[in-house]
């Protein structure tokens, strides 16, 4: 639907005011009938100025750049955020893998015997640890057979593991009886 600016219907309702008055100065002589009736211009029309139109364009124009800068802003937050959770699940990981090399390193440093695999998993994952669980190793009289911490997919090459699977000879549980 079309709209008609105010100024536009007040000029036409006065032209239409000024031919009714010529009309009825002219047509006095003759009879009121054989005048035709005023026609009147359909209410619901718009006419812009080319200077409007313009800035009108421009205002959309604008506002499709704002929209497609809010997009593309909305789209860089969701990357980062998906960038953030995938770092996240890895970090996850890595503080599982540490949480279970600090449990291994710890049953070592008791002095209690450890599963073969769970020594190799503590060489792989975190060296300097297993270096400082052998150093720091307690030995007792008799030392509890611990279990294995480690659950099927570390198992069975979850974690980094190394191909031979073999433990050091003077890394091996040594039993006391």
């Amino acid at each position: 639907m079309e709209l008609r600016s105010t100024r536009e219907m007040r000029r036409n309702e006065q032209l239409n005011k000024a031919l009714a008055k010529k009309a009825e100065v002219s047509g006095s002589s003759a009879p009121a009938q054989t005048q035709p009736p005023l026609k009147k211009a359909p209410a619901d029309k718009l006419s812009l100025s080319r200077q409007a139109l313009a800035f009108l364009e421009e205002q959309n124009r604008q506002a499709m750049e704002r929209e497609q800068r809010r997009q593309s802003r909305m789209n860089d937050s969701l990357s980062s955020m998906e960038s953030a959770k995938s770092e996240l699940d890895a970090m996850g990981k890595k503080l599982k893998v540490m949480s279970k090399c600090q449990k291994i390193a710890a049953s070592i440093m008791k002095g209690d015997r450890v599963p073969p695999e769970d020594l190799e998993y503590l060489m792989n994952n975190d060296p300097d640890g297993y270096k400082l669980a052998m150093a720091m190793r307690r030995h007792k009289k008799d030392p509890e057979d611990c279990e294995s911490v480690l659950d099927e997919e570390d198992r069975n090459g979850g974690g980094e593991t190394s191909d031979n699977g073999e433990v050091p000879a003077g890394d091996a549980p040594v039993s006391t009886e």
